[in-house]
C-alpha cells in the first residue's frame, strides 16, 4: 500500500509541476502549492525510497522561490524516481497526474488560454484516457472551450469549477 501511495504522490507532484509550468510563470501561490505538497506528503518519508525523493525536492522548493531551471530539475528528479521505481509507464497514475495539473492551474488563481491549449496537448497525447472518468468529461469541456480558440471569463469559471470538483 505504501508503495502505491508513494507512486501516487510522485505523480501528483509531477502533475502539479506540469500545471504550474504550463504558462511559464511561477507565482507565489503556485510556489505555495508545491510547498504544501511537501508538507502533506512528509509522512511518507518513513519509506526510504520516498525519503530520497523528498530530500532532493524539498530544498529546491523551500528556498523561497522556484525558477524555470529549478522546475526542470524537479521534473528530472521525478522522472528518475519514477523510472527507478518502475512506475514511469504506469497508466493508472494518470488520475493523480491530472489532479496535480488541476492544482497547478488553480494555484495561479486564473485560467488562461495558453494553459488550456497545453492541457489539451497533454490530453491528446493521452487519448487512451478518453473513455474513463473524469477524462471523458474533460475532453468534451476542453473541446467546447477551445472552439473559439480562447478562454473567456465564463469558460474560465466553468474550468475552475471542474478542476476544483475533481481534486
Amino acid at each position: 500500500m505504501k508503495n502505491e501511495e508513494i507512486r501516487n504522490a510522485a505523480y501528483q507532484l509531477a502533475g502539479l509541476i506540469y500545471g504550474i509550468a504550463l504558462d511559464g510563470i511561477i507565482t507565489k501561490n503556485e510556489y505555495e502549492a508545491m510547498k504544501s505538497w511537501c508538507y502533506e506528503n512528509e509522512p511518507l518519508c518513513e519509506m526510504d525510497s520516498f525519503q530520497r525523493l523528498h530530500s532532493q525536492i524539498k530544498p529546491i522548493i523551500e528556498d523561497g522561490k522556484v525558477n524555470k531551471e529549478e522546475i526542470e530539475a524537479l521534473k528530472n528528479i521525478l522522472n528518475s524516481f519514477l523510472e527507478e521505481t518502475g512506475s514511469i509507464n504506469d497508466k493508472e497514475p494518470n488520475l493523480y497526474f491530472l489532479n496535480g495539473i488541476f492544482k497547478g492551474i488553480l494555484a495561479s488563481g486564473d485560467v488562461n488560454t495558453y494553459e488550456i491549449y497545453k492541457l489539451n496537448q497533454w490530453l491528446e497525447k493521452n487519448e487512451h484516457l478518453r473513455k474513463s472518468t473524469p477524462f471523458d468529461e474533460l475532453f468534451s469541456l476542453i473541446a467546447s472551450v477551445l472552439e473559439d480558440k480562447k478562454v473567456d471569463d465564463e469558460e474560465a469559471v466553468k474550468l475552475k469549477a471542474f478542476f476544483s470538483a475533481h481534486l
